[in-house]
C-alpha cells in the first residue's frame, strides 16, 4: 500500500481545492452534448426503477472538457441518501486499464517491455505447461491468452496474499494451448502487477498512486473497500434476490489489486477519461506517449463469438481494453463487476468523447445500455430503444434461470440413497490450487466452509450434493452447484468433484486424515523394526512423518488414511495396516497390495 498514504491524500485534497471540477466555456461540440443530455435525468431515474437498481452515476467528457457528472437514485436504500458525481463505487475490472497504463508508462521508461517473457522478471513463476510457462510474455497476460480460465473461485475471499496466489498458478488447469485463443482471466493481470513491482522495488498501490492517481488530482480514488468506507460519500452494494433488493457484504479484493480493486467516483473518473482522450497528456504534462497509448488501445486479441450487439461490428480485446467498432465509431471500452457493484467505462478516441457509468448492483447490465443511450444522443444516430432491449433482456434471464431449475430437476434420479451414513461424508478434503474444503455434518445435513465462505448441501441422488444455500450472497451465486463424493477401491469416500471452473474438468478435492492421525504422538506407537521374508523393515518419523525404511529401497512415506491404516504415498494401491493387541502394542504389520496381503511380524 502506498506508505504515505495520509501525506498523499493531503496533497491530492489541498490540489482539488485549486482546480475544482468546473469547466471554462465549452467548445463547440462540448456545448452540444451537454444540451442533448438534457433530460436525462428522467431517463436515468426511470431506468433505475425498472432494472431495480438503487443508483447511477454518469460521467462524460467531450473534447477534453466535462459535459456530465451527476448521480441519480440512492447510495444507500434505507437511509435514502443521494447519489452524488462524488460518491464512491468499487470498479471491478475497470481496474485493469489502469494497470496497463502503468505498464505503458514503465515501458516509455525503459523498466519494461511488452514482449518480455515473465520468466526473466519472475523467476519462480510457474504455469500447468511448461512450454507456456517458459514463453509466456507481458502482452500474453494483459491480452488474456494465457490459455488458463478464470478459476476466481481460488482465490475469491481466501484470505491469500498475491504471493501466495501466484505460487498456486502451477496447478489451475488450462482450458486451451497457450496462444490459442482468448480466455478472459483476472490471475493473469495479478501477475503483471508482481512484474511491476519486482522492477520498480514499489507496490502496484504506490505505482498508481505516484504515476497516475496524484498527477491526475484524483483525491476520492481508493485501493481498500476499508479505505472507501472512510469517506463521506460511498455507496452500498445489493444485489436482487427473489425480485427484492438485500445489501451485500464488501468484499475484499486487494489480493486481486491489479485486475479489480480500485474504488472511485464519477468526477475522478472523469479526470482519468480526460487523460485517456487528450492522448496520456493532462494539464500540459504528458504521462504516457502517444504511441504507446496507441498501442494499448489497439486490438490485440479477436473475441470469439459474436459482438454484443448487431451495430458492434468488432469483438477484440487491447492492452486492458476491450475494442469495438460501434455503428462506424471506434469504441474502447471496459465493464467491471464486483460485489454489488457494476459499471462501464470507455472512450471513442477518434470522436473525442469519454462516458463513465456506476451502479451499486451486482452483476446489472443497466451500465451498458445506460451508456449506449448517451452515447447515442452525443453522436447524433438514429436513437436506438437500447433501455426496452436491456429490460427485456433482463426479464429473459430471469425466466431463463427459472427454466433452468425446472430442467435440471428433470435429471435427478429420484428414489436413490447415498452409499454412506451422511456423517462419513465429513472431512478435510484439498486440492493444491483451490485450497481446503472442510465438510461437516451439523443440524442433520452437510455443510462445506471454502475460503470462509459455507455452503449449505442438501443430497442431490447416489453420492452427489447440491448446494442450497451459502452464508454470503456473492458475485456469482453458486446455489445448485453439485458436491460429488467420490469412493476409492475399498469403498471409503476418498474425493470429492466440484465444478468450480466450467471448461476444465471438475477441481478433485483429496480427502485427508483426520487430524487425530497426524501428531507425532499417533506415529510414535508404530516406530520399530517389523521382518518379512528374512527382510526387515524399520518404521521410524522424518520430517515429522511416519516412513518405512526397507534396504535398497527408496524411503516410503506413510499417509495416514483412517485409524491405524496408512497408504504408501505415489503408491496408492499400497496400504499397510497396524493390527494391535490388547495392551496395544503393535502385534502385525499387514502389507495389502493389490495382488495379496502379507504379513510381518515386530522384530524384538
Amino acid at each position: 500500500m502506498f506508505r504515505n498514504r495520509g501525506l498523499f491524500f493531503s496533497s491530492l485534497i489541498f490540489l482539488a481545492t485549486i482546480a475544482p471540477n468546473v469547466e471554462a466555456v465549452l467548445s463547440p461540440k462540448a456545448q452540444r452534448a451537454q444540451d442533448v443530455m438534457e433530460g436525462f435525468g428522467a431517463i436515468s431515474e426511470q431506468a433505475l426503477i425498472d432494472f431495480n437498481v438503487p443508483g447511477v452515476g454518469i460521467g462524460i467528457v467531450v473534447d477534453g472538457q466535462v459535459v456530465f457528472a451527476k448521480g441519480y437514485g440512492v447510495r444507500d436504500v434505507e437511509s435514502r441518501e443521494p447519489m452524488t458525481a462524488d460518491t464512491v463505487f468499487e470498479i471491478g475490472s475497470c481496474t485493469k486499464p489502469f494497470t496497463t497504463f502503468l505498464m505503458g508508462m514503465l515501458s516509455d521508461e525503459g523498466l519494461l517491455n511488452w514482449d518480455d517473457a515473465i520468466i526473466d522478471i519472475l523467476p519462480d513463476f510457474r504455469m500447468w505447461d511448461a512450454y507456456a510457462t517458459q514463453n509466456l510474455t507481458l502482452r500474453d497476460l494483459l491480452t488474456h491468452r494465457s490459455g488458463m480460465p478464470r478459476h476466481d473461485f481460488m482465490w475469491y475471499n481466501s484470505g491469500l496474499s498475491r504471493q501466495e496466489i501466484f505460487h498456486k498458478l502451477r496447478y489451475l488447469e488450462p482450458t486451451c494451448d497457450f496462444r490459442e485463443r482468448y480466455n478472459y482471466n483476472n490471475l493473469m493481470y495479478l501477475t503483471a502487477g508482481l512484474a511491476m513491482e519486482k522492477v520498480t522495488g514499489k507496490s502496484w498501490e504506490e505505482l498508481i498512486a505516484e504515476k497516475i492517481l496524484l498527477p491526475l488530482e484524483m483525491s476520492n480514488t481508493y485501493f481498500h473497500v476499508d479505505d472507501m468506507q472512510k469517506s463521506s460519500d460511498f455507496a452500498i452494494p445489493y444485489v436482487e434476490r427473489m425480485e427484492k433488493l438485500r445489501k451485500m457484504p464488501f468484499r475484499d479484493v486487494s489480493n486481486m489489486g491489479p485486475a479489480a480493486s480500485i474504488c472511485s467516483s464519477v468526477n475522478d473518473l472523469n479526470h482519468w477519461l480526460k487523460l485517456l482522450l487528450a492522448q496520456g497528456t493532462y494539464n500540459g504534462h504528458t504521462l504516457l506517449s502517444p504511441t504507446t497509448l496507441l498501442e494499448i488501445e489497439a486490438p490485440q486479441v479477436i473475441i470469439s463469438g459474436y459482438a454484443e450487439n448487431k451495430d458492434a461490428q468488432l469483438n477484440a480485446y487491447g492492452l486492458g481494453w476491450k475494442i469495438l467498432s460501434y455503428r462506424g465509431h471506434y469504441f474502447v471500452s471496459h465493464d467491471g463487476g464486483i460485489n454489488g457493484f457494476t459499471s462501464v467505462a470507455g472512450i471513442f478516441p477518434q470522436d473525442g468523447i469519454g462516458i463513465v457509468v456506476l451502479v451499486n448492483k451486482n452483476q446489472s447490465s443497466l451500465p451498458r445500455y445506460l451508456s449506449l443511450v448517451a452515447i447515442d444522443r452525443i453522436l447524433e444516430l438514429p436513437a436506438r430503444e437500447w433501455l426496452k432491449e436491456g429490460m427485456e433482456q433482463f426479464l429473459k434471464s430471469r425466466k431463463v434461470a427459472a427454466d433452468n431449475l425446472l430442467k435440471e430437476d428433470l435429471n435427478r434420479k429420484k428414489g436413490t440413497m447415498p452409499s454412506h451414513s451422511i456423517e462419513e461424508y465429513a472431512g478435510r478434503y484439498t486440492h493444491p490450487g483451490y485450497g481446503m474444503v472442510t465438510v461437516e455434518y451439523k443440524n442433520g445435513r452437510l455443510q462445506a466452509l471454502h475460503n470462509k465462505i459455507i455452503s449449505y448441501l442438501n443430497h442431490w441422488h447416489y453420492d452427489v450434493f447440491s448446494i442450497v444455500e451459502e452464508s454470503e450472497d456473492l458475485i456469482i451465486p453458486r446455489e445448485g452447484t453439485k458436491f460429488s463424493f467420490r469412493n476409492n477401491v475399498k469403498g471409503e469416500i476418498s474425493e470429492l468433484s466440484i465444478p468450480f471452473e466450467p471448461g476444465v474438468p471438475d477441481i478433485i478435492f483429496k480427502k485427508q486424515p483426520d487430524g487425530q492421525f497426524t501428531d507425532l504422538d499417533y506415529f510414535r506407537q508404530f516406530i520399530g523394526k517389523y521382518e518379512l521374508y528374512n527382510v526387515v523393515a524399520e518404521v521410524m518419523i522424518r520430517d515429522r512423518t511416519l516412513v518405512a525404511v526397507i534396504p535398497g529401497e527408496p524411503l516410503f512415506e506413510l499417509l495416514p488414511v483412517t485409524e491405524n491404516e496408512f497408504t504408501v504415498k505415489s503408491m496408492t494401491s499400497y496400504s499397510v495396516k497396524f493390527v494391535k493387541a490388547p495392551d496395544g502394542s503393535v502385534e502385525e504389520v499387514l502389507l495389502i497390495l493389490p495382488y495379496g496381503a502379507f504379513s510381518a511380524k515386530p522384530v524384538q
